[in-house]
Parts: C-alpha cells; sequence; structure tokens
C-alpha cells in the first residue's frame, strides 16, 4: 500500500528564535543580525512658541563581540562593543537632517548598518513630549509583501485640544538593492504634493539606500507596500515602516495630547494566527488594539467570541481595560498591534495620573518565540520607569533568564490561556538580555510625564508558505507523519518557483539534506525538529526563505499473548494483543487457520490440520498508521500438546491465612484441565480452568502444573509445564525519612522509604509521576503523595497520606540592633536580631555568632555593609541586610612651624588631628614629649603615635627640614641703634666689608660696624656693603654671599 499526503502549512517564528537542535551552525532569520537598512519618519519639531527640535538616534546591542560602522549620506560612524554593551549613536543637530520631512518624495536617507559580530539594533526618534523607537529588523527578515499598520484619528466633538494637533500617518519604504520598484496601494488620502485618493496606487523605483515616505491626513493602516520588479536571482526586499507624525490615542476618553508614532513593519509571511495582548504596567488607561486582515473573510476572535471579519488590508479595533489581558485569534494570518493611550486616559488621580502617552507595539504571534534576545531600555529625558513584559508556555517559565537572574516567579497564568504564563518586570534603563531554551516572546516600554516609548524586544522572522509531502510504502492518515525506522520521502513544493535550493536539517542527523526531495529516516522515538532552508538559484540571497516543525515519532508495541500448541481441525483459540502502547489498531494476519472473528486488539482462529508455517502476526499501528515491530506466535498443530506455564503468582509473599489463585495459560474452548502441586494444598477444585492453593510459611518451595485434553478427541493432550514456587517473608514498607517542613515556593522536599521482605526485587509507582520507580524522591514541592510498593511476586503495600508542607517563611521580627566598631579599622561591632518562621535549628554564616533558639547575635564586626544569610534547618535561607558605622579614620596634618637651622635643633612641628573620637593624645617618639607640638629639635622624622577617647591609636610620620640660613641686611643704619650687621634665623658665621660710594673700603670683620672710620664717626650718606656667610648642610660646606647698599643717618 501506498499513500501520498498533501501537507499544507505556514510556519512563521517571529520574536528571536534561536534553534539549538545540534544542528551545524547556520545563519537565522530574526532581529538579531549583521546587516541593517532602516529609515526615519517625520516627527513633529516646533519652532515656535517653543522650540522643541526632535532627534534620531540609534542604540546597538551586541549579542557578541562586534566591531561595525554605521553609514548614511557622507558619513560613515565606526563602532566597537562587547557582548552585553551597547553602542548609541545622536545623529548630530547642524548637519544632514536623517529625518524626512517630505511626502512622496524619492529621497536618499536610508541609515545602512553592518557589523562582524550579532547586533540587534533599536531606532529612536525623540522630542519633548513626542517620542517614540522601534526594533530594527535585519536583511534576511526583510520580504517583498507587507500591509501597514499606522493610526491617525480626529478629536472627538467638544474636545479642547489647546495647542495639540492630530497630524498625519506616515509610512516609509527604505531600498536595500537599486532598481527595485515599490507599488504603494493607500488606504487614505495622501494630501502632498498633490492630492491622491484612497486605493490609488504610486509606483516607485529606488536605488539601494534611497527611501520614500507617504503622509495621510487619514489612517494609512490597511496600505500595502510590495515589489513588484524582484526575479528569482535578485533579493529586492525593503523595509517598512509605519506611524504618526504625532497624534493622540483617545477615542474612548476625551484625551487630546499626542505622540510621534513609529514601528518597523514585518512582512505578511511573519504574521500568525494567535496572539496575547498583556496590559502595559505604569499605566492606568488600559490599551487599544488594532487587528489587520491580509485575506478576505478572516474572521477574529477575542477571548474566543467571534467579534469582527475583515477582509484583505482592513482592520478593527478594540479598547480594553487596565490590567485585562485578551486572547486574539483568527482563522486566517493577522497583524496585531497594541497603542498606549493619551495621558489624559489615566485615572487622573494618584500616582502615574500623567505619566504615559501614545505609543505602538507589534505584537509576536504565540508560536513566534525567542530563545534569547539582547534589547534597550532607553536613556530618554522624561522617561522615569522601565518595564519588559513577558510570555512564555506555563511549563517552562522557571527557565528564563533576565540579566542573569531566574525570574520565574514571576509569572502567572493568562486567563482563559493556561498553556501560557506572562510577567510584567521593571528594569533599569540600559541594555539588557533575556533567555529561555523553550522560548518566549518581549515587549519593552517605558513612560514618564506625558512621554512614553515601546517596541518589541526582539524578533525572529521564519517563513516557509510552501506544500510539504512525505510517501511511505503503507497508507498513514494525517499531517507531517513520521514514522519509526521507516524510510519516509519528504519533498518541498514551492508556490513560488524562484525557490530552487532547499536545505533540510533533521535534528537527528548531523548533516542537512538537499533537495525538493530528500529520504530520511527516524531511528528512535522522540520529538525532532525538521527545519528546511529554501534559497534562489544562485543563492544572491544567503537565506532567502527558512520554516521548522516538530514531529513527534512513538514506538508502537505490545505484547502477543495466545496458545502456541493446538489441536488440529477441532481447537478455536484466542489471541489477544496486550499492553499496548502507542497502538490505535492492530493488523492480524493468520497462517494454518481460518480467523473466525477479530477486532483492533484480539483475533479468535480455528486451526486446521497440521501445518509447519502455522502462526499468528500482529503488527501494532500508530493513530497515523505507522507499523511497529510485527509480534509472532509460532503455533505447532499436533496432537501432542505440551500447554504453557500456569499463570499466577510464583514468588508469593507469605501472608497467614491468605491463598493463591492458579489459571491455565491459554484458555481453549472444550478442554479439560486436572490440577497438581507439591509443597502446597490445593483448596478448590482440582478439574477446573483455575485452582486455589494455600503454600505453607515463609522459605517453603514448591510446584504446580496441569493436565490439559481434548473433550472432542481425548487422544489430544499434555502436561503443561511445571512454575516453581518460592514462598518469601511478608512485604513490608513504610516511611523511613520524608521532609516535613518544606521552603515555601520550593520543591526541596524528600521521601525515602524503607522496604523490606517479599521477593527482594520492588518497584514503586508514585501518585504524582507514574514514571518514577526509586524507593527515595527529591525535588518534591509542598502537597499530599503516596506510593504503591510492588515486589517481584506481585505483592503490593500502599502508603498515602505522606504530607510535605510549605516552612512558615523566616521573618526578621523588628530590626536589627546594631552596635558600631569602636575604631575605624576595628572588628569590634556587633549585631543582635530575631526572626520569626522557619524551622530550627539555624545557622548564620559568619564565624563569631551567638545563636540561642531565635535570637542572634554576630560579633567581629568591622565597618560595612552586610548581607547575613540565615538558614533553617530544612535550608531555608533569609538574608540579613545590616550597616556598622565606625568613626572616621583617625588622621592628623603636620604644621612646620619652624625649620631646622643646619646643625642646630631649631625646628618645631605641630600636630592637627582629626577623625576618631576626640579628645587627642599624642606622644612624640622622640623624646616621649606629649601634647601636640614639638620643638627645638634638629631636621629630620619625627614618629607621633596618636590615640582618641575610645582608645583607637594611629602613628604619624612628621618631617622637619633643615633648610639654608637667610640672612638679610638692613637697609638703613643708626649708630645708636649698635652695630650694622645682618638679621639671621640661623646662627651663622660671617665677614662683614663696608665701601664708600666710591668705593673705597672702609671696614672688614666678623662683627657688626660700628658707623665710624679710624675711630671718627662717618659722615652720613650712601654705603655699599658685601657680606660672606658660611654654614654646613646635609654634611656639605656651603658659602654665600651678599651684596647692596644703605643709607647712614644720625
Amino acid at each position: 500500500m501506498r499513500s501520498r499526503l498533501n501537507i499544507l502549512f505556514q510556519i512563521v517564528l517571529l520574536s528571536g528564535l534561536l534553534l539549538t537542535f545540534g544542528f551545524p551552525a547556520f545563519a537565522q532569520v530574526t532581529s538579531i543580525g549583521r546587516e541593517f537598512y532602516l529609515g526615519f519618519m517625520e516627527n513633529n519639531r516646533t519652532f515656535t512658541p517653543i522650540q522643541r527640535l526632535d532627534e534620531a538616534s540609534i542604540i546597538i546591542s551586541a549579542e557578541e563581540d562586534a566591531n561595525g560602522v554605521i553609514q548614511y549620506v557622507g558619513n560613515s560612524i565606526p563602532f566597537s562593543i562587547e557582548a552585553g554593551e551597547q553602542f548609541v549613536y545622536r545623529f548630530p543637530e547642524g548637519e544632514m537632517d536623517i529625518i524626512h520631512r517630505s511626502s512622496r518624495q524619492i529621497e536618499n536617507k536610508g541609515v545602512y548598518i553592518s557589523s562582524d559580530g550579532n547586533i540587534s539594533v533599536h531606532a529612536f526618534n525623540f522630542r519633548a513630549r513626542s517620542a517614540d523607537g522601534t526594533v530594527v529588523l535585519p536583511l534576511p527578515s526583510l520580504g517583498k509583501d507587507y500591509f501597514v499598520t499606522a493610526h491617525h484619528e480626529n478629536f472627538n466633538p467638544g474636545v479642547d485640544p489647546g495647542s495639540n494637533v492630530n497630524y498625519e500617518s506616515t509610512l516609509l519604504v527604505v531600498a536595500v538593492e537599486d532598481d527595485t520598484r515599490v507599488e504603494i496601494t493607500l488606504a487614505a488620502q495622501s494630501v502632498d504634493p498633490v492630492p491622491i485618493p484612497p486605493g490609488s496606487t504610486i509606483s516607485v523605483v529606488l536605488d539601494v539606500g534611497e527611501s520614500y515616505q507617504v503622509k495621510a491626513v487619514g489612517d494609512l493602516t490597511g496600505s500595502r507596500v510590495r515589489v513588484v520588479n524582484s526575479s528569482g536571482d535578485d533579493c529586492k526586499n525593503v523595509a517598512v515602516f509605519g506611524g504618526n507624525k504625532m497624534t493622540s490615542v483617545a477615542q474612548d476618553c476625551d484625551g487630546s495630547t499626542g505622540d510621534h508614532l513609529f514601528q518597523q513593519t514585518y512582512p505578511i509571511f511573519a504574521w500568525g494566527k494567535e496572539y496575547v495582548h498583556i496590559p502595559l504596567a505604569g499605566r492606568t488607561s488600559g490599551e487599544m488594539v488594532k487587528i489587520l486582515a491580509s485575506e478576505n473573510n478572516t474572521r477574529v476572535f477575542v477571548n474566543g467570541q467571534q467579534r469582527a471579519t475583515l477582509n484583505s488590508g482592513r482592520h478593527v479595533s478594540f479598547s480594553f481595560e487596565r490590567d485585562e489581558l485578551a486572547n486574539i485569534s483568527a482563522d486566517k494570518p493577522i497583524s496585531v498591534t497594541t497603542f498606549a493611550k493619551s495621558y489624559f486616559c489615566n485615572i487622573q488621580s494618584g500616582i502615574g495620573a500623567s505619566d504615559g502617552d501614545p505609543t505602538m507595539i507589534t505584537l509576536s504571534p504565540n508560536n513566534q518565540l525567542i530563545k534569547s534576545t539582547v534589547f534597550s531600555a532607553l536613556q530618554v529625558e522624561g522617561i522615569v520607569t522601565h518595564f519588559v513584559n513577558i510570555l512564555s508556555k506555563t511549563e517552562s517559565v522557571g527557565q528564563t533568564i533576565l540579566d542573569g537572574q531566574n525570574i520565574g516567579g514571576a509569572f502567572q497564568p493568562v486567563p482563559g490561556n493556561p498553556a501560557f504564563s506572562y510577567a510584567r518586570v521593571q528594569v533599569a534603563e540600559g541594555s539588557h538580555t533575556m533567555s529561555n531554551p523553550e522560548g518566549i516572546i518581549g515587549y519593552v516600554y517605558g513612560s514618564g510625564f506625558i512621554e512614553s516609548y515601546g517596541y518589541s524586544a526582539g524578533a525572529s522572522i521564519n517563513n516557509l508558505n510552501f506544500e510539504t509531502e512525505v510517501e511511505y510504502d503503507f497508507e498513514v492518515d494525517g499531517d507531517k507523519v513520521a514514522c519509526l525506522g521507516e524510510e519516509g520521502s519528504w519533498t518541498v513544493i514551492p508556490k513560488d518557483d524562484k525557490f530552487v535550493l532547499f536545505e533540510w536539517f533533521f535534528e537527528n542527523e548531523e548533516n542537512p539534506k538537499e533537495g525538493a526531495t530528500v529520504n530520511h529516516v527516524f531511528d528512535e522515538p522522540g520529538t525532532y525538529q525538521i527545519r528546511i532552508v529554501a534559497m534562489t538559484g544562485d543563492r544572491s540571497c544567503d537565506q532567502m526563505e527558512e520554516a521548522s516543525f516538530e514531529v513527534t515519532v512513538v514506538e508502537s508495541k505490545g505484547e502477543l499473548e495466545g496458545p502456541n500448541n493446538v489441536c488440529p481441525n477441532i481447537d478455536e483459540a484466542t489471541y489477544s494483543f496486550e499492553k499496548p502502547e502507542n497502538t490505535q489498531s492492530v493488523l492480524w494476519e493468520v497462517i494454518g487457520g481460518e480467523v473466525v472473528s477479530e477486532n483492533d486488539f484480539s483475533i479468535s482462529v480455528l486451526w486446521g490440520e497440521y501445518d509447519p508455517e502455522a502462526k499468528v502476526i500482529a503488527i501494532p499501528l500508530t493513530n497515523e498508521g505507522c507499523e511497529g515491530e510485527a509480534q509472532v506466535i509460532d503455533v505447532f498443530i499436533n496432537d501432542s500438546i505440551v500447554p504453557g506455564k500456569p499463570r499466577g503468582i510464583a514468588a508469593v509473599c507469605f501472608v497467614d491465612g491468605v491463598s493463591q489463585v492458579y489459571t491455565v495459560r491459554d484458555k481453549i474452548p472444550g478442554r479439560l484441565y486436572q490440577w497438581y502441586v507439591t509443597g502446597g494444598t490445593i483448596l478448590s477444585d482440582s478439574n477446573s480452568d483455575e485452582v486455589e492453593v494455600e503454600w505453607p510459611g515463609p522459605g517453603s518451595t514448591g510446584e504446580i502444573w496441569y493436565e490439559e485434553v481434548s473433550e472432542f478427541n481425548p487422544t489430544c493432550g499434555g502436561e503443561s509445564e511445571r512454575l516453581r514456587i518460592t514462598v518469601n517473608p511478608p512485604l513490608q514498607a513504610s516511611v523511613g525519612e520524608i521532609s516535613e517542613f518544606i521552603c515555601a515556593g520550593t520543591s526541596a522536599g524528600r521521601i525515602e522509604l524503607e522496604v523490606s521482605g517479599g521477593s527482594g526485587a520492588y518497584s514503586f509507582l508514585w501518585s504524582h509521576d507514574e514514571g518514577l520507580n526509586s524507593a527515595s524522591i527529591n525535588n518534591l514541592s509542598a502537597g499530599l503523595y503516596s506510593v504503591i510498593v510492588r515486589d517481584a511476586g506481585g505483592c503490593e503495600i500502599l502508603l498515602e497520606d505522606m504530607l510535605i508542607e510549605d516552612a512558615e517563611p523566616m521573618e526578621l521580627i523588628d530590626e536589627v540592633q546594631e552596635t558600631n566598631a569602636v575604631c575605624f579599622d576595628s572588628e569590634d561591632g556587633q549585631a543582635t536580631f530575631s526572626i520569626s518562621g522557619g524551622v530550627a535549628p539555624f545557622t548564620v554564616d559568619w564565624s563569631d555568632a551567638l545563636i540561642l533558639e531565635r535570637d542572634f547575635q554576630l560579633f567581629g564586626l568591622e565597618r560595612g555593609v552586610y548581607q547575613i544569610a540565615v538558614q533553617d534547618a530544612n535550608g531555608c535561607d533569609l538574608t540579613i541586610a545590616f550597616e556598622i558605622d565606625s568613626p572616621e579614620p583617625l588622621e592628623t596634618e603636620f604644621i612646620l612651624e619652624n625649620v631646622a637651622c643646619p646643625g642646630s635643633a631649631s625646628g618645631s612641628l605641630l600636630a592637627i588631628s582629626k577623625g576618631g573620637v576626640g579628645p587627642y593624645a599624642y606622644v612624640w617618639e622622640f623624646d616621649g614629649s606629649t601634647g601636640p607640638r614639638l620643638s627645638e629639635v634638629p631636621g629630620g622624622n619625627y614618629v607621633l603615635r596618636v590615640s582618641d577617647s575610645n582608645g583607637c591609636e594611629a602613628s604619624f610620620i612628621g618631617q622637619i627640614e633643615e633648610s639654608s640660613p637667610l640672612l638679610r641686611m638692613p637697609t638703613g643704619y643708626d649708630p645708636q641703634d649698635g652695630l650694622y650687621e645682618g638679621v639671621s634665623n640661623c646662627n651663622v658665621t660671617f665677614t662683614l666689608m663696608v665701601y664708600s660710594k666710591w668705593g673705597e673700603l672702609l671696614f672688614v670683620g666678623n662683627t657688626g660696624w660700628d658707623g665710624t672710620i679710624k675711630g671718627v664717626e662717618a659722615p652720613m650718606g650712601t654705603y655699599s656693603y658685601m657680606v660672606e656667610y658660611s654654614y654646613t648642610i646635609d654634611g656639605t660646606p656651603k658659602t654665600e654671599r651678599k651684596t647692596g647698599v644703605f643709607t647712614l643717618i644720625r
């Protein structure tokens, strides 16, 4: 048998999916990439009455070390960042205006970014009170066909907008290759430069980096942008953006404040059918959600109720209350965008009444989960709080990591959709990393006073709108069927014939397979990822389209039961397929007999004459029709039969007064039986097809068997094989160890059983997990547990009501009482505190601690901030935070009052101390003197020990310098005042020479001049002098000479 299945599916993965299935490294189509094109749409800059200019910026976050460049007309900006870092480029004012201002004009304002490492890019357009940003898609994520989501609305009647205006909605196209012909079909009237009505189609040809903005007084949502001259040997994709110059979102609340809207549009192939709207934290306004269809007759459901039917390019909007989640779905692909409302829609009282304003965020379908991403919470004037909304599969929330921290505890189930859970987490501004190996969806946003922004935290755009076929050599039923151990022929049929190269990545095979049709075998059961990459003929686009889907491979198996020895022409035997696994039905085949009746799991056969090929064959089939391994019983047709061993317990658990029942192996109509036993006693009729036997106490052995003969042919009969019996001690089981209390919210519980008796080989069936087969289980959360303990003989005991409870959480009672350290660097601080909850005894991660029940005293603490962990008997932790203070460190400043003259004890130091606790005590080691001053000492270093009133002590070194003497001569002299001589700060030996104004030497001596010339008073007038003085400093003799004039008066 042979069947061909056409399996049509659309795989769309949006939000940073990073596949890690053991495939070789292969480029992923995500928001993380190495080449990007983008552009900035018009924001509402103003010059009067207040100048508010808009500023474009780019934020680059590195997933790995990256070097790259930002290029636009006339500019090339290099960057180099390490993994986890971000680079922010603000386009400078006064140079080229990178922001589009015109409508329907070709401009060269595309921005190109390239990098040698994986990066994510976000673009931001900021103006005070009007800002928004978007994630930027790399080149491989771009497409050729788009429906744009934008926004425009008129103020409600009676609303006074003040100075606000609802401006034009906008869309922007940026080309990534030359000669790209783009058709734009408008959903609203474009006014400039001349009016064009809605429904009109604009055709424009763009070269690489060129851009084209369209503005409309009306909502451009539903406008279609597509490339029309693309062929199989090019990559003429375009980057498309939608939004508004500045608009309000306030139809249901009469608000008027507006904001810039700016989001990159995802290509149609990236749309999905199921979304979850998560309300924005920090806002009380609720949100407006816009849903856009790409195909006619698209039915839209909100929380399971049909709310609209849309045709291609049409949209519908819904308003949701604060904290209201919504499950949004459709029967055909849709685009869903969340709009934050104008701030006046907030509750106008309390905290946050004025926070936020319009922003738009494109949502990702539920199946477009990312495994890791890097994103940026923008540093923007006015934005004070940043959040990230996260959607995860409920079963994997515990694997969500944000900035290195597990945040699984922050999630709660999505109402009406328990398969998914969500979290709203506040983050700081700057670069962030987020990951979950099973996938997540994230949106980052922020708000402040009449200000906001928001965009996807990362996107992965993978698509494969192809048909696939799979063929087997037998009939199967269902989509994407993978049969164990059978070679399947997988074929991909592209809707677009430009795709001619295909690579298949099967998770259970290391190397990819190439071709539109490939053969593959799954040798082991499991769930496998299949990924298909389609490329154009010359591989000009490294990775054109991509899709991945999962197949589940199961093993269909069981046990075929029935007699293998029958009498000819008279025996009608029944065969059954027991213990089926992954089996929907059984395909039966009989040789040597006639089928009397059959169903999915049993068959009755009337056997004929002797046939050496006689047999029964059972082939198990999965739900899809995949064949399992055939089970075969070879049947011997003969008058001399050997029945099988009796059915029953061979390893008996002894229980006083309890008997065992045994039956014949295979019951065949028209048979007579006789039972025999050794070592035991038959309690019932021994001529039946079953018998009741009582065995003696533990340690005894015996045998049981039976004779079987046909009542229609007494010559056809025989004796069965013998079943050997062993009587074991009674099976006993009890709880040896159980965690009665565990830390609240954890899975740290443990149960250990003590089992004895029986056969000695035991199995365990636990109530919470049937896959566990152990006497000791761990990682248990709070709850009731039970277990069935069985031995190899079939004896069993039920242990139930094993209770594990959450311990009362440990909490700090009152505040920590701190005793500060006495000195700045002393370790004599103390902390005292008490706790409630937990289970004694307690330990603390501090070596010098006294614990009295629930009271703790820590010693030996120095100045600093402490995070002390208290742990109870269950291993639960409580962190106690406190700070130990101390006086400031002792410091001493020295003032040099007098320098030391060479060779003399004339120096003087004054010490001034601070820090510690005054007053201070001083001891100079030089002479043991006390007090802050040290006097009449020669030059050198002097150690001072300072102690405060707490006894804290520190040593300091003051220096007295030995300096050259200073000698000054008077400029006037009256002999009545004494001798004319120099004035010095040190004792010096000098020679003075006095000269008349004509240069005649009048006096020479090593004492001063008395004002006479040869004993006669010298006349008044001007005289000159020269003085020489000598001294020794640092062991070196020196001589100084000074000259000058002075006036003699009387």
